[in-house]
């Protein structure tokens, strides 16, 4: 199997966000409100055979990624607290105290028929590992990019978290965890926001920032040196055509360099190469969708 590592960097409309995974996770609803665009790099995985993607499984646990070792790169010195709205009493975390916080509820699930016993949490955590559980195990709703930090949380900062998570609703797919609208008013507090999106099958991370973020070539030096390809998008991979990534990469290396391209072709060929073909003949040139 071919493992590859998948990444975008591009402008986020909190007014206008568009699809999150199909079938897997979309928004809250937001309200009408105008706001600047803000960055979101994301990132995910993908394991295939051959350059059609056709039994791609995707997520970044599918390809063995470190993800704590990910987060930890993406923000070197940088302090992330980890944050969840609604989490299981069974599942807190040893180094969360249950008596410590008095947010906790009797959540009702779906059609109101029970009810789960939950507890709102926030957690510095600097180990790679288990920065890793949190996200493969769903565990986390995501982290917040800080310089160092006491907590509790400020009150500001706490109340913009809420506002982005406490809409949630995990019991159904696709489920909801996020209020787009929400980020900008928490990163008036932190340098990015980290959050838990869901891949087909597996985790996916989305950082949102005021300003531009690319990290290409760490991603690139970081999946090169575990021995996974890394492949960029033009748009999230969540919501992107592995197979016409793959062909998009697949032009760029036989341009660049002189090996072979590490993903073998397909027996049938693929409907982007027949399309690149076509668009060759035709002199054009075809994008990303």
């Amino acid at each position: 199997m071919i493992h590859a590592l998948g990444f975008s960097s591009t402008p986020f409309k909190p007014t206008n966000p568009g699809r999150l995974c199909r079938g897997r996770e979309r928004w809250v609803q937001g309200w009408e409100e105008d706001q600047d665009p803000l960055w979101r790099l994301v990132i995910s995985g993908a394991s295939f055979t051959d350059d059609s993607a056709r039994d791609a499984t995707r997520g970044l646990v599918c390809i063995g990624a470190d993800i704590g070792a990910i987060l930890s790169e993406l923000f070197p010195g940088k302090t992330l607290v980890a944050f969840r709205e609604e989490a299981l009493l069974g599942e807190l975390p040893d180094y969360v105290d249950p008596e410590a916080d008095e947010d906790a509820w009797q959540a009702p699930r779906q059609g109101g028929r029970w009810y789960d016993a939950c507890q709102r949490w926030r957690a510095v955590v600097s180990d790679p590992a288990e920065l890793s559980r949190l996200m493969t195990d769903d565990l986390v709703d995501g982290f917040l990019v800080m310089d160092e930090v006491e907590l509790p949380l400020p009150e500001p900062l706490d109340d913009a978290v809420f506002l982005l998570t406490s809409r949630s609703d995990g019991t159904r797919f696709p489920v909801r965890r996020f209020q787009p609208l929400a980020l900008r008013t928490v990163l008036e507090h932190c340098d990015a926001v980290i959050c838990a999106h869901l891949d087909k099958h597996g985790p996916a991370i989305g950082v949102y920032t005021l300003d531009r973020l690319d990290r290409s070539a760490l991603l690139t030096r970081i999946a090169e040196k575990d021995g996974i390809l890394p492949v960029p998008f033009a748009i999230p991979p969540m919501l992107a055509r592995w197979d016409r990534a793959l062909q998009e990469l697949r032009l760029k290396w036989m341009a660049e360099k002189d090996t072979e391209f590490p993903v073998p072709p397909a027996e049938e060929p693929t409907r982007w190469s027949r399309g690149r073909r076509r668009a060759r003949r035709g002199g054009r040139s075809s994008s990303e969708e």
